[in-house]
């Protein structure tokens, strides 16, 4: 009998190891406003970030990767809960709260029995009441470490390190699931920065590379520069924690996928300029490449589109784990597994896009819902307070105030608006159609008319802000 649960017990423990083994650990690793030309994979930029390139060379680069919302809080709700933004209320926007109700694809890791947890930035910026999710969606903050010496306008938090902590504390029985949240390259960018980019990477002001929807001058040169050097930082943040997979064995069994929240700020003046909380493709076109040594064929470049919406049912089947049904977004690990390059699944022919606003900017001018394919552009620019006055609340669609279509193949950088031309009408309505049937099967509150929650929220941040946005039982007062 003593032998007999002797054997049982190691039976036991050896099928929770190999159950360990056989499920991947997964690694986020996600900085902050980067578009996704930035990363010289994709062939357009001369910026030197190898360890994003050996992770795409290694792994599958997928070339169109959107971001939900081209805006922090509602871009990193999208991919936590695998819910496109609009269907997230609440989280729907900047500066309120992750409705509680919808799970996060972290803690349906936890109860799937991996160990979680992260460093640096997750959701927000936002506030945390009993109904939303708090500061730890992504699991136990690691808070060891800090870069010595500061570097001038860039966050202290040591990502690498505190992984690297992570690893050496966790129990190696149990899969885990870690998020790294880089602050970087989000501004203020430091000045210095323009000679730290040349003196460190090589890059000196005439080398930086230019989107061709701004003006070449030497100020913005200036600004590109020194938001460059910070992505550049992020890279070197990036290749430590593959060193440290490959130092603790890890390296083998995980899923790493990298990315960012959404599109880079490039200021033009005082608006941003086709970048960040705009409907452009420099807003909401993100990097995107994942790596699974011996599931993930490598050398591969992917042409499918995929929203953040689709990445959290992704990692959980991955996994293993359950996928809850709130979760709208569809896996797409059938095509990051496959062995063929370009267009895996021919059903991945578009992605939508959108935002309500984005925090410190005129909501009425922010407002978008935007429909992105092969070859065209369309988007859906939203006065709200014209959609106040008109909106009857019979359900029928707010209007928009103005409507953009671009040739993609003629025009990546969105100059020449084709919505008005006689020879793309026929184009225009169909994709209109697509979109507005998209928004209504989805519940968006922009085709569907209820906008109550949106309206609410709008309120509520801009309160927030004129009191210089409370936090806990005081900001919740001023729902009110």
């Amino acid at each position: 009998m003593l032998r007999l649960s002797v054997v049982l017990l190691i039976l036991f423990a050896c099928s929770h190891h190999c159950l360990a083994a056989e499920r991947p650990n997964i690694v986020v690793f996600i900085t902050d406003d980067e578009s996704w030309l930035e990363r010289s994979a994709y062939g357009w930029s001369n910026l030197p970030t190898p360890a994003f390139d050996q992770v795409a060379r290694n792994g599958v680069l997928m070339t169109n990767g959107y971001s939900s919302a081209p805006s922090c809080a509602p871009a990193r709700a999208s991919l936590l809960t695998g819910r496109h933004f609009w269907q997230l209320e609440e989280g729907a926007v900047i500066q309120a709260w992750l409705p509680r109700k919808y799970p996060v694809f972290p803690q349906q890791l936890s109860d799937a029995g991996y160990e979680i947890g992260h460093t640096g930035k997750t959701w927000g910026p936002g506030i945390y009441p009993e109904q939303g999710h708090d500061a730890e969606a992504a699991g136990r903050a690691i808070r060891n470490h800090a870069v010595t010496p500061a570097r001038p306008g860039m966050s202290r938090i040591d990502y690498a390190a505190n992984f690297g902590d992570f690893l050496k504390q966790r129990n190696n029985q149990q899969p885990f699931c870690f998020w790294a949240g880089v602050i970087e390259p989000h501004g203020p960018w430091d000045q210095g920065n323009v000679q730290r980019l040349e003196n460190e990477f090589g890059i000196s002001l005439e080398d930086v590379p230019m989107p061709g929807f701004t003006a070449d001058n030497e100020a913005n040169r200036e600004r590109r520069a020194s938001m460059l050097y910070e992505i550049c930082y992020a890279d070197q943040q990036l290749q430590r924690v593959l060193d440290s997979l490959k130092e603790s064995g890890e390296w083998e069994n995980t899923l790493l996928i990298v990315t960012s929240d959404n599109g880079s700020y490039l200021p033009s003046g005082e608006k941003p300029s086709h970048g960040k909380a705009t409907a452009y493709e420099w807003g909401t076109h993100v990097p995107l490449a994942f790596h699974w040594p011996g599931k993930i064929p490598a050398g591969r470049t992917v042409t499918d589109f995929v929203s953040f919406a689709d990445i959290g049912p992704t990692l959980l089947e991955a996994a293993s784990a359950p996928v809850p049904e709130s979760m709208t977004g569809r896996s797409f690990l059938t095509s990051l597994m496959s062995e063929k390059s370009g267009r895996v699944d021919p059903s991945r022919d578009h992605v939508i896009t959108g935002l309500e606003w984005h925090g410190e900017f005129d909501p009425a001018s922010r407002s978008f819902r935007s429909l992105q394919t092969d070859q065209f552009s369309l988007l859906l620019h939203y006065d709200n307070s014209a959609a106040e006055r008109k909106h009857d609340g019979t359900g029928q669609p707010i209007p928009a105030t103005t409507v953009e279509l671009f040739d993609m193949n003629r025009d990546p950088w969105q100059q020449k608006n084709l919505a008005n031309s006689p020879d793309f009408q026929q184009k225009k309505q169909e994709l209109l159609n697509q979109l507005q049937t998209a928004g209504r099967e989805s519940g968006d509150p922009r085709f569907t008319g209820e906008m109550a929650t949106f309206r609410k929220m709008r309120d509520f941040v801009q309160k927030r802000k004129k009191a210089g946005y409370p936090k806990g039982k005081e900001a919740m007062q001023l729902l009110d």
